[in-house]
């Protein structure tokens, strides 16, 4: 094994060096320095001065003994997840024993031992570690609020403390978690824990292409092609918002069990160390971050990347390069598919740059005969020295694939009959299967026979009776959500979830308060018990479709959707986008498609198509799927929406305070500037977000422009120069007017109406099913015309009475005088699923009208009533409330 000297540049050839930590000295100069051997065959050996030596060597050395360690490979084990390289650091040794027993007097700290199994760190339980590197540690996660798993990335406690390496890295990893595309890992959340920082991502069921190679050699071009089309593709999408990835390789690309390829470490650090001398840079340095250096280098230039994918442009200059340096990384990566080997072999780091820089590259062809010319001739381009010689962006190397591949451009592509058949067959079979079809018959029998049972005891003077069965059809559905969700875990449920796991105490209290108001409703109106009965056997009723039809509908649609998704991983594999493989299904999926649609790409996916399809104008006739459950989604979504920009705001708050403090700016200014600035990021990924649903939304087109996510990385240095979003002016009317409406106001006055209406029914003895209608009843039975008569005249003389309270004046009361009363308290708990003054204003005067409008002269027609008018005033009143509060 040859490494070079740290100091002088002297390289050494060790006989033999086994997995760990050695402290050998040069020869030349007689100086120790730390040598680090890592467990993956292939991985570049980190060679680091110690702290109580000077370094005179080359600083390019010095900068890649700590970079991303130029492990072209992976150790994770075949089939599991390759989260593990989002950190771009080569893994060392999981034995921390071991390397204690190797650790000399002046070596670095050794990690910090892992998480255990079990541990809830900020709302993820970790399961297990997935691996480790000069960042920090990679674990496998459930976020407890989706029960997903993620893969969680907490940041190394010494990059922690350095406010200007965790202000560049949060920044970096907010900046990427505002991209959304199919061939890119997404970044879900950022958070900090004990001063830890860490990161959410999705986790990536499968292994990267590094893993592959070394499984099985080198890959067929065509599928090779097919693999890189896919990333190109990611790549494109985050080169056209701004972001440069400026780490490709095989390690960041991974293929999950879809046969989708995923662009991972998107956006975010790839130094390993950063300075905490900011007085060297300047003012401006400190405060962006962008510029830092690792501890033992002088200079103002760093190479980022692994040496064996990195431009020659990166190589010189890492923050100079442009979008071209990740398609020079990606031919690389596609060098290594098609023949098994790197373009270029070296012992050490600098010799690695070097002849990326220089040397003349093998043509792939000359090291595997079967790698076709024009695919050799593509990688020469992409790995052109100079940066004018290669494509000149990703759309261009897309293109060019896509000919090689013999794929159509977007928007023209035509699938073969064969196809087409298939995937009307799987569509057919998915929603005509047996137990399909018996499901469908259940639920629509069941809710069928009980309309039809309310509506006999309602007639035959069963009241209670009849509310109890409507009670059986709401206590079964929410039994069977809940079980179901737990078991299948649907898009509604997760966001049902996570909106439970976000409410404060507060919000308990209401919801608790509320709960108990309508159980003593119940009992007031004497039907508590019959609600309780119902209520088991709704559970007995929801346990016997979930586990009697459910699962058995499970097992035979698995079969049917298997054999989409192999039909869907052979057109990925020949290079379809994933785009234009979505809408084909949608096209040829029928007019019942959103099901099947939704089985196989998710709820997200789902709408995403259906908004591509309406922008089209040939949606024809097409049936959604539970659109029922979109109201709720929206407004449970837009809710965390505004809980994640609070938490986010507060984070980057932190974070720029920090770094604003180490750079020797005051508290005061720090606290203010801070505050700029991560207002200024929140509402630009807001912007973002918009302006992203936008370019989807029907009859806008497709080839607007995105927009830029690498501004929130600008608006952090110069928030106010954060021009694309315009900043909000102060309200401190609409803040007073919040304070008398507010969500809060309206739940406790909806809790009161409530309370009041039941009162008044238990005073005025409104029991459902009151003897005088059993005796109408008897009197028709009877065929007794003269009875009926008196009976049905002294129903029409019976008269309520307004409420009334011991000790309590009666005109605080004496407005409590109908049902309205209880029905405006509902429709103040259906406005606490909206916010904004304006809809609550217009709720609130709603309700107003519903209770005590009828008692202002109202005129009506028969068969109406006054109250029946102010109701339907007040309904009227609370829609439009709704629906401004839904914009």
């Amino acid at each position: 094994m040859a490494v070079a000297c740290p100091y002088c540049n002297h390289k050494l050839i060790l006989k033999s060096a086994k997995l760990g930590r050695y402290r050998p000295k040069c020869p030349a100069c007689a100086k120790s320095f730390l040598l680090l051997v890592p467990g993956e065959t292939g991985c570049e050996c980190q060679v680091r001065p110690l702290p109580n030596q000077t370094q005179v060597g080359h600083p390019a050395a010095a900068a890649l003994a700590v970079s991303s360690g130029g492990c072209g490979d992976s150790g994770t084990p075949a089939g599991e997840a390759s989260n593990s390289h989002l950190f771009g650091v080569a893994r060392m040794s999981h034995d921390t024993n071991e390397l204690n027993a190797t650790r000399h007097p002046g070596d670095p700290e050794p990690e910090e031992p892992a998480i255990a199994p079990n541990t809830v760190v900020r709302g993820y339980a970790i399961e297990r570690e997935l691996g480790r590197g000069g960042m920090g540690q990679v674990y496998l996660a459930t976020q407890l609020s989706l029960d997903r798993s993620v893969a969680l990335k907490v940041m190394s406690k010494r990059w922690a403390t350095d406010p200007v390496f965790v202000a560049r890295f949060t920044r970096e990893a907010f900046a990427s978690a505002q991209l959304s595309h199919p061939n890119i890992v997404q970044i879900h959340d950022i958070g900090e824990v004990d001063g830890t920082r860490f990161f959410s991502m999705e986790y990536v069921r499968g292994r990267s292409l590094s893993e592959l190679v070394k499984w099985q050699g080198k890959i067929d071009p065509e599928i090779a092609v097919g693999y890189i089309l896919q990333a190109a593709r990611g790549l494109k999408h985050a080169h056209d918002r701004g972001m440069i990835h400026r780490d490709v390789k095989p390690d960041n690309l991974l293929l999950d069990e879809q046969g989708l390829v995923k662009v991972a470490d998107l956006g975010l650090v790839k130094t390993a160390s950063v300075s905490h001398d900011g007085d060297r840079f300047g003012d401006a340095i400190p405060r962006s971050g962008l510029h830092t250096l690792p501890l033992d280098m002088t200079g103002d230039r760093i190479a980022l990347g692994t040496p064996a994918y990195m431009s020659p442009e990166q190589c010189r200059d890492a923050a100079s390069v442009d979008h071209r340096a990740d398609i020079y990384s990606l031919g690389c990566t596609l060098y290594v598919l098609v023949t098994g080997r790197r373009p270029f072999e070296g012992t050490i780091a600098v010799e690695l740059m070097s002849k990326h820089a220089y040397d003349a590259l093998v043509p792939p062809e000359q090291i595997v005969s079967r790698v076709p010319k024009e695919v050799s001739a593509v990688i020469q381009r992409m790995m052109a020295k100079d940066p004018g010689d290669r494509y000149q962006d990703m759309a261009e190397v897309i293109r060019t694939l896509e000919v090689w591949l013999g794929v159509s451009h977007a928007g023209t592509f035509s699938p073969p009959e064969e196809q087409i058949s298939r995937v009307e067959g799987y569509v057919l079979r998915f929603n005509t299967c047996g137990f399909a079809v018996l499901r469908s018959r259940l639920i629509a029998g069941f809710f069928g026979t009980i309309a039809l049972a309310a509506v006999l005891l309602a007639f035959f003077g069963k009241i209670p009776w009849a509310f109890g069965v409507f009670g059986l059809a709401l206590e079964t559905t929410l039994a069977y959500f809940v079980l179901d969700g737990i078991t299948r875990k649907g898009h509604l449920f997760s966001c049902t979830r996570r909106f439970v796991a976000g409410l404060g105490w507060s919000d308990w209290a209401v919801a608790v308060a509320g709960f108990a108001m309508f159980c003593v409703l119940l009992a007031l109106l004497k039907v508590l018990g019959i609600w309780v009965g119902f209520g088991l056997l709704g559970i007995g009723l929801a346990f016997a479709l979930r586990y009697g039809v459910d699962r058995a509908l499970a097992e035979e649609r698995r079969a049917v959707l298997d054999g989409a998704e192999r039909q869907l991983r052979q057109m990925r594999a020949s290079g379809l986008g994933e785009e234009e493989l979505r809408q084909f299904v949608v096209k040829f999926a029928g007019r019942d498609w959103e099901e099947f649609f939704e089985a196989l790409f998710g709820y997200q996916a789902k709408l995403t198509a259906r908004g591509v399809l309406l922008r089209g104008g040939a949606a024809g006739m097409r049936e959604k799927h539970a659109g029922w459950r979109e109201p709720l989604i929206v407004a449970m979504e837009r809710i965390e929406r505004t809980r994640k920009e609070a938490r986010e705001r507060a984070m980057l708050v932190v974070v720029e305070r920090a770094n604003l403090l180490a750079a020797g700016v005051t508290a005061e200014a720090a606290e203010e500037q801070a505050k700029a600035t991560a207002d200024a990021m929140v509402r630009g990924a807001d912007e973002i977000r918009r302006a992203e649903t936008a370019r989807d939304a029907p009859g806008r087109h497709p080839g607007e422009a995105p927009a830029n996510v690498r501004a929130l990385v600008h608006a952090a240095e110069q928030p106010n120069a954060f021009a694309f979003v315009p900043t909000p002016a102060r309200d401190p009317f609409g803040s007073l007017i919040s304070l008398f409406v507010g969500p809060h106001v309206r739940a406790v006055a909806a809790a009161l109406l409530l309370a009041a209406s039941a009162l008044w029914a238990h005073q005025n003895d409104l029991v459902p099913g009151a003897e005088i209608r059993v005796q109408a009843t008897q009197a028709v039975e009877s065929r007794d015309l003269m009875a009926f008569q008196q009976q049905a005249a002294l129903d029409a003389s019976r008269v309520t009475k307004p409420l009334t309270f011991a000790g309590v004046p009666a005109p605080f009361v004496a407005w409590v005088d109908g049902f309205n009363v209880g029905l405006a308290g509902l429709m103040l708990l259906a406005s606490l699923f909206f916010r904004g003054n304006l809809m609550s204003v217009f709720v609130l005067i709603g309700a107003a009208i519903a209770i005590v409008g009828h008692q202002f002269g109202i005129r009506t027609v028969e068969p109406f009533r006054d109250y029946h008018v102010s109701l339907m005033l007040g309904s009227v009143l609370s829609l439009v409330g709704f629906r401004a509060g839904t914009r």
